[in-house]
């Protein structure tokens, strides 16, 4: 959690676009929906903000609207053959960036990038918070 509040200082201060926080009741529904535990970093994220443009790059997160719901886009991309573990957050230079949860440990799990045949490329985050704020410092090196 250390991270992702580091984070949200960052998010303060840049542009970005959200479209606001969601309920704990939200939360759970999603969990519940996907059959998964989200991280508490992500669970953070999504009670502050919900979802949406940090800084140029867009965070899925729960909403209605298709093309930005995690639970919509990972529900589809499971149709294709997405393994349960995976969370879609992120789909950035056609790549998808996704929450790995069955690897959880102290409330946090690692943020991947996944193949087109669903495979694990790379470890980008140990956990989403690190993840958004890398992305969020990475203009200030």
């Amino acid at each position: 959690m250390e991270f992702y509040k580091k984070a949200k200082e960052l998010m303060d201060m840049e542009a970005v676009e959200f479209f606001g926080g969601v309920s704990d009741a939200e939360i759970k529904s999603a969990m519940q929906t996907l059959e998964v535990e989200f991280p508490e970093s992500y669970k953070a994220f999504l009670a502050d903000f919900g979802g949406g443009d940090a800084g140029g790059e867009f965070i899925f997160g729960i909403t209605d609207e298709e093309e930005e719901s995690a639970v919509k886009a990972t529900q589809e991309e499971r149709g294709a053959g997405l393994p349960d573990r995976f969370v879609i957050i992120a789909f950035w230079n056609d790549v998808l960036h996704c929450l790995d949860t069955d690897r959880m440990e102290n409330g946090e799990c690692p943020v991947v990038t996944v193949t087109e045949d669903y495979k694990i490329s790379e470890t980008v985050a140990d956990s989403f918070g690190e993840f958004l704020y890398d992305y969020l410092n990475e203009g200030d090196e």
